[in-house]
Order: C-alpha cells, then structure tokens, then sequence
C-alpha cells in the first residue's frame, strides 16, 4: 500500500475515538471488506450499509434514506462519504433518526481533496459547514479535530499527484519504488505540522474528524 500522510492521519484518528462508539453499530458507506476500519471497533455488533451489492454489505441502501427503523442504533460512523453524496444534509439526519437517545457518531469529512469518484464527487466540508449540518440536525458536537495542517496537506497533494500521473496503483512494481520516499515526505510534513503552531498552519487541513451525539 501507498503511504499517504491523508489515510495514515484518519486511521491515527479514528482508532483514538473508536472507544466513544460502542454496542449496535453502523457503518454507512463502508465500501468493499466489511468496512476498511472495522477493526478498531471489535467486540461490539458491526453492521455495514452501503448502496454497491458487489460490496456485500449487511444492507444495501442509500445514506439518504437508511432502510432501518428509528433508534436502533447505538452509534453511527461515516468516513469519507459525505462529500460523494448529493444531499449530504440528509444522510445526517438519517443518522439522527437511526440513532438511540445518547447515541454517538463518528464521521470524517474532506476539506481539500483531488477529485475522485467522478462524477459523483460534489462537496468539500469547511468546519464550519459541518458545524451548521449538524447543529440543523440537533446533533451535539463533542470533538471536531483537522486532519493535518498546511505541510501534510501540500505532501498529500504531491503524493496522489504522482500516483495519479504515473498510474502507481496498477504498475505496483514502480509504487513500491516510489514508497520510501513518500513515507519519508509524509512523514516528515506530519512532524512539521506538529512543530508549526502558527495560525497560518492552522488554516489548512486535509478534513476533519467529527465526534458527535445524538441530543435527547
């Protein structure tokens, strides 16, 4: 696998918060697998959703109209989703609804991406924007974390530029060429972020992580 600062940071992330999200769980969106970050949530009842049957998901449906009843869940998780659907709006609500009272969510947007999964690519997420999505849902926020700063983010561009450019995932033989280099780009650009402070870093991320709770 291709070292990238963007899916090494989300993974660090989401194995940090795993622990908030326990018992019935939903995965929505969560691709071929069972779900690429299942394993951090081991020991509770994992379900997976998602629209792609060749994915073998336990249900097949859309983020937009979850086909299970109110409450059902004790937690949700979506990663790297939302910005693929039309109305991402109401894939939140949907979570509202499937979720029991106290229930929590976990769920991870981009705010600088390359386009991906043309054409149905549609949205980037300021923390802001996402503040106000969920706010509109009545979810309560309790931890809104970025993905990276200004250094992680112009590596990571670099880094899916020459993957892109040189077709890396299929000539896998020249991808494993080119890793070191990236591991020791990413890298670097993560201990640069955590060194730099200044509010000019702070202005650029890769996305963000959101843990959230369903307000009873």
């Amino acid at each position: 696998m291709i070292f990238q600062p963007d899916r090494y940071l989300l993974k660090k992330q989401i194995e940090e918060l795993s622990h908030f999200i326990k018992g019935r769980i939903l995965d929505i969106g969560s691709g071929p697998n069972g779900g690429r970050y299942k394993n951090f949530f081991s020991g509770n009842d994992y379900i997976t959703l998602d629209i792609n049957p060749d994915y073998n998901p336990d249900i097949v449906g859309s983020a937009l109209k979850i086909p299970e009843p109110d409450n059902s869940f004790d937690g949700v998780v979506c990663f790297q989703v939302l910005d693929d659907l039309k109305h991402p709006a109401q894939a939140i609500k949907e979570m509202r609804r499937v979720l029991k009272p106290d229930g929590h969510g976990l769920i991870s947007i981009p705010q600088s991406n390359e386009l991906h999964d043309e054409p149905h690519d549609y949205w980037r997420f300021t923390k802001y924007g996402i503040k106000v999505l969920l706010s509109e849902a009545e979810l309560e926020i309790i931890k809104i974390l970025p993905r990276g700063g200004f250094w992680t983010l112009k590596t990571q561009n670099t880094t899916r530029y020459f993957i892109d450019l040189l077709g890396l995932y299929k000539r896998k033989i020249i991808g494993r060429l080119f890793n070191p280099i990236f591991i020791i780009c990413g890298r670097a650009a993560i201990l640069m972020d955590a060194i730099d402070k200044s509010k000019a870093n702070q202005k650029h991320t890769l996305g963000w992580i959101v843990l959230f709770k369903k307000q009873t």
